[in-house]
């Protein structure tokens, strides 16, 4: 098999450029570079992971942590696109992402990610860390490996998304389409702090229209679409004159929307339903659903860079990305139930 010498010959350069210039190490030319990768791709050359790990200290490996909290993470098309801005931006830097989706849960850490964490193997972490009882990223911190929140993590490194704005946008638009009788489906408090913030600024919105909040029914779901259905269906029997379902992510609305139509009423004529997260089915539902666009992409691919700037020593700011409400046919004026008079 061809080895590091050997591409460093065919190169032209010396055999520590050539091992510097795979590592994706900067301040080389573009000519040094193509002439380098020209080499590999020649002699049709593999690098020897463990080789490089032992000479420069680094893996090039980043774990992507998803907690399994509340149901298998990968039926999230969320987290999927948090995942694809993810790995963008580490296939660019040339380093590969190790999968992780540890049992969290208040009482302890699953077993199996804390010896991944005790490894030695990583050179950084990203983790979505949005859960009231447990943190992915502490066991980490308490190692000193770099790491990144994506969400509410303890930690000083953090992306995400403004619920609170996101909350008081889709709240304000359908306060301002004219409805006040709003059934709301969400998760319990113990599963995201997004959504408490969500509530907060949906609640800021109420205040200013004076709307009394408290006074909107509420059923938890647990971001499916069958608790979307299954909620929809509670709050349409026991409160037949509500004119809205705020549903606190997209797969719920799926469902809420669908469990409407079976029970007769029409989607936006009687009832406006939204949801949140801007999935990719949203804008193609019958009809296009009425959402908050959490920018899931942008949020792993700022996440990524802010962990390797970390890694090149600086001090990156945290950041907020703000919402952008995406209005679609799933919303209109609130005329239910003056339309049955």
């Amino acid at each position: 098999m061809p080895t590091l010498e050997d591409v460093s010959k065919r190169a032209g350069v010396s055999t520590a450029t050539a091992s510097k210039v795979l590592s994706n190490t900067p301040y080389f030319t573009d000519e040094t570079r193509q002439k380098v990768m020209q080499a590999v791709k020649e002699l049709g050359y593999i690098p020897n992971l463990a080789a490089r790990a032992l000479s420069t200290g680094k893996t090039h490996i980043i774990a992507v942590v998803f907690p399994y909290v509340y149901e298998a993470i990968f039926t999230d098309p969320n987290v999927m696109h948090i995942l694809a801005g993810i790995e963008t931006e580490c296939t660019s830097r040339g380093y590969n992402i190790l999968l992780s989706t540890p049992n969290l849960s208040a009482n302890e850490v699953d077993h199996h990610y804390l010896q991944l964490i005790q490894s030695g193997y990583l050179d950084g972490i990203l983790a979505i860390d949005a859960y009231p009882e447990a943190s992915a990223l502490e066991p980490a911190q308490a190692k000193g490996i770099p790491s990144v929140a994506i969400g509410y993590g303890t930690t000083d490194h953090y992306v995400r998304h403004n619920d609170r704005a996101g909350g008081r946008a889709i709240g304000e638009h359908l306060l301002a389409l004219g409805h006040t009788q709003i059934g709301i489906i969400d998760v319990p408090e113990v599963m995201n702090y997004g959504v408490q913030e969500r509530l907060i600024g949906l609640r800021t919105a109420c205040v200013e229209a004076n709307i009394d909040f408290e006074a909107l029914p509420i059923r938890h779901g647990d971001w499916s679409t069958a608790s979307g259905a299954k909620c929809a269906a509670e709050l349409l029997t026991t409160h037949p004159d509500l004119t809205a379902l705020l549903c606190m992510n997209d797969r719920m609305a799926m469902g809420a929307i669908q469990q409407t139509r079976e029970m007769g009423r029409d989607i936006p004529g009687d009832l406006s339903i939204t949801g949140y997260d801007d999935i990719p089915t949203a804008a193609f539902l019958v009809p296009p659903l009425t959402t908050v666009s959490q920018r899931a992409p942008e949020q792993g691919q700022v996440a990524a860079r802010m962990l390797f700037d970390i890694l090149d020593g600086g001090k990156p700011d945290p950041v907020e990305l703000p919402p952008q409400l995406m209005v679609r046919q799933s919303s209109g004026p609130a005329t239910w139930p003056l339309n049955t008079m």
